[in-house]
């Protein structure tokens, strides 16, 4: 701007090599430029003002998809009472496949959804990764539920979703999420209590022997943990709290190692867990402070390694992979579906489920096992015999 020019908001001044300046309109992330009009002049103040006028008219268009088209349908999800029921943290990561869904396919009309169109869309996304092209299709098919079971208003021929498969975990991907055996457990646990970190001791308690996921680990208050007796009037340590996920009231017996991690540390911050500082931990705090941990132990050999692709050792396990532990251990103890449940803070018995198909798997593993040692027994009770004819 001039000295004794206009004001105008949003221009960029870029100044040149040869001593030139270059103005350019500059709002958030979008730049348009070079600008035609002088600086500080009532011109550049109208040519702002038309970029200003055409950007509203673009953010308006939209924000008000057509009716009768997916972005229509994704606006209307975006205020449907499933989305409003769901964890914030759900809505948040919802909001973003909304966002990039509308624009990316907002304007198909309805009547051209079809079951090959979404097998389209489902082999472009997993080019992402199968994580992204689930998620993406799981969001577009709840914003176009109610236009394909709509009855009395076929917006959408049939369901075009129908029988289509899941994209596969990519071979050699591994497990997500790995469960922990009991040694990785007290490793780490005993690692963090060295390294002067009790509050990362507790959170990997919490996760293990509690079943907690991530972000309870970090805001489950001190006063969570009451007394309460069993049927004989003998007390015992007890955890109600309002989960953070579901929003609903969960109390449960606290485990005895949990109990033991959380006596052998102390108290330090209003959280049971609590970072270096003792303070509350931010979940990518925590994720952060579990990973350095867990790489120092992969490296000593004391938990499972493995190598990135720069060669660099870490470890593969997770914190949510300590909630996955639980589970199994809960149906390897014969809880049913809705104990997990109950225990995990579950809505639904599909995770249930998968953890009770986990432990079906090592009992069948562990039961071809010992046959296997049965028959490598006699064999060899057969060979002394012969041996000592």
């Amino acid at each position: 701007m001039s000295e004794d020019g206009l004001k105008i908001p949003n221009v960029q001044r870029i100044k040149r090599a040869n001593g030139k300046i270059d103005l350019y309109f500059r709002k958030g992330d979008y730049r348009e430029g070079p600008l035609s009009s002088a600086d500080g002049t009532p011109e550049l103040k109208e040519e702002v003002d038309a970029i200003m006028s055409r950007l509203g008219r673009a953010v308006e268009a939209a924000n008000k998809p057509r009716a009768g088209t997916v972005g229509g349908m994704l606006k209307a999800y975006n205020k449907s009472a499933e989305y409003l029921a769901l964890a914030r943290s759900t809505q948040s990561e919802y909001q973003n496949y909304i966002d990039e869904l509308t624009e990316d396919i907002g304007d198909v009309l309805l009547r051209d959804v079809t079951r090959s169109w979404v097998m389209d869309l489902r082999a472009m996304w997993a080019q992402r990764g199968h994580r992204a092209a689930e998620n993406r299709l799981q969001v577009l098919k709840n914003a176009l539920s109610p236009a394909i079971d709509d009855d009395t208003d076929k917006r959408i021929p049939g369901d075009p979703f129908h029988k289509i498969k899941k994209v596969p975990r990519p071979h050699g991907g591994g497990e997500s999420h790995p469960i922990w055996t009991d040694e990785e457990i007290w490793a780490a646990i005993h690692e963090a209590k060295t390294k002067k970190q009790p509050g990362l001791a507790r959170a990997i308690a919490l996760g293990r022997f509690g079943g907690f996921r991530r972000g309870t680990i970090c805001a489950i208050p001190l006063n969570a943990r009451t007394t309460g007796f069993d049927k004989d009037g003998n007390p015992h340590a007890r955890l109600s709290w309002i989960t953070e996920k579901r929003q609903v009231m969960a109390d449960k017996r606290e485990d005895p190692r949990l109990t033991e991690v959380l006596t052998s540390t102390p108290n330090q911050a209003m959280t049971i867990a609590y970072n270096a500082r003792g303070q509350v931990w931010k979940e990518r705090q925590l994720n952060q402070a579990l990973d350095r941990l867990l790489a120092g132990l992969a490296k000593k050999g004391a938990v499972r390694a493995a190598t990135d692709d720069e060669g660099e050792i870490y470890c593969p396990l997770t914190i949510h992979g300590l909630r996955h532990s639980r589970g199994v251990e809960l149906a390897l103890a014969g809880a049913s579906d809705a104990e997990i449940m109950t225990q995990l803070e579950h809505s639904t018995p599909r995770a249930a489920q998968e953890y009770r198909r986990q432990a079906d798997r090592r009992r069948m593993a562990d039961a071809a096992q010992d046959k296997v040692d049965v028959v490598v027994s006699l064999r060899d009770k057969r060979s002394e015999l012969k041996s000592n004819l």
